[in-house]
C-alpha cells in the first residue's frame, strides 16, 4: 500500500483487492460526495463530515502502520483534502519519490528524496520557459517565479501524484504557500502600479535618455553626466542664446531627476 499526498489530495494506492474493497466500503458508506469508477474512488470534502473524515484517516494510518511499520506524515489537515482510492492490478505500483516543497523570495524549491535526473529533466520540461536550476548535492530544484502561470503550473504539478514512472508525494505547507502567493501578488501589484506611474513620467525618462527598466543608480549616473554637460559654468563667454538653451536644459534635467527619484523611492 502506498499513501501519496499532494496539495489537494491524499491518494491511497494498493494492489491488494481486499484492501481496496475495505476502504471503498468505508468511503461509500460514510461520505456523500463520492465518485466511483471500477478501480478508482474519489471522495470530495464536505464540511459536515469532518468527524468521519478524521476517523477515516485514523483508520488509514493504523492500516498503513500495520502494513509498512511507520505512520503517515502530515495528516493534521489532510481531512480537508480530496480522498482518492486507487487499485493497481498486477503488482504495478510505481516507485515512490518524496518531495519537500519550500518557498524563498521569488523561487519554489523542490527537495527530492533522491537524485532522480530523469525526474529533473521532466520537471524542467513541465516548467518550460522558466529559469530552473538543480543542485545535485542537495537534490533541490529551484524554479524561479515568472508570472501567474508559474503558480498555476505548480498547483497542477503538486496536485498530481503520477509523474512519469514515479508515484510522487509532495509535502506542501498550505500556510507557507499561501504567504508565498500573497507576497508574489503584492510584488506584482506594486510592479503594475510602478509601471502605470512610469507612463505618466515618460517625459522625464526621455529627458534623461532612460526607461522604466533602468534602476535609480543608472538614472543617477545619466543625470550626473547630463548636468555636467549643460551646467552654466561651462557656458561662460558663450552667446546669450547658448546660455539660455543650456540653462533651460539644465533645469529640465534637474526637474526630471528629482521627480524620478521620488517615484522610485515611493515605490521601493
Amino acid at each position: 500500500m502506498q499513501i501519496v499526498q499532494t496539495l489537494e489530495t491524499i491518494n491511497v494506492n494498493t494492489d491488494d483487492i481486499s484492501v481496496f474493497q475495505y476502504f471503498k466500503d468505508l468511503i461509500t458508506k460514510n461520505f456523500t460526495k463520492v465518485i466511483g469508477r471500477k478501480n478508482k474512488i474519489f471522495s470530495f470534502f464536505e464540511e459536515s463530515e469532518i468527524p468521519q473524515r478524521r476517523y477515516f484517516l485514523k483508520v488509514l494510518d493504523q492500516k498503513y502502520r500495520k502494513n509498512c511499520n511507520e505512520s503517515i506524515e502530515n495528516l493534521k489537515d489532510a481531512h480537508f483534502k480530496t480522498f482518492r482510492l486507487n487499485f493497481e492490478q498486477g503488482n504495478t505500483l510505481k516507485p515512490m519519490l518524496f518531495i519537500k516543497t519550500n518557498f524563498a523570495a521569488n523561487q519554489i524549491l523542490l527537495q527530492l528524496s533522491s537524485n532522480e535526473k530523469l525526474f529533473v529533466t521532466y520537471t524542467k520540461n513541465y516548467f518550460k520557459d522558466h529559469h530552473i536550476e538543480y543542485d545535485e548535492i542537495t537534490n533541490i530544484l529551484m524554479i524561479k517565479y515568472k508570472n501567474e502561470n508559474t503558480l498555476e503550473l505548480f498547483e497542477a504539478f503538486a496536485d498530481e501524484s503520477d509523474h512519469l514512472k514515479y508515484c510522487v508525494n509532495f509535502e506542501v505547507n498550505r500556510d507557507e504557500y499561501k504567504n508565498f502567493r500573497q507576497n508574489i501578488n503584492n510584488k506584482e501589484n506594486s510592479k503594475w502600479k510602478f509601471n502605470a506611474l512610469a507612463k505618466l513620467f515618460n517625459n522625464y525618462f526621455m529627458i534623461l535618455e532612460c526607461t522604466p527598466q533602468n534602476d535609480l543608480s543608472e538614472i543617477r549616473q545619466k543625470y550626473l553626466m547630463m548636468v555636467k554637460l549643460y551646467h552654466p559654468d561651462f557656458y561662460q563667454g558663450k552667446s546669450a542664446i547658448e546660455k539660455a538653451y543650456a540653462r533651460e536644459q539644465f533645469e529640465k534635467i534637474q526637474i526630471a531627476y528629482d521627480n524620478l527619484k521620488a517615484l522610485y523611492k515611493n515605490n521601493a
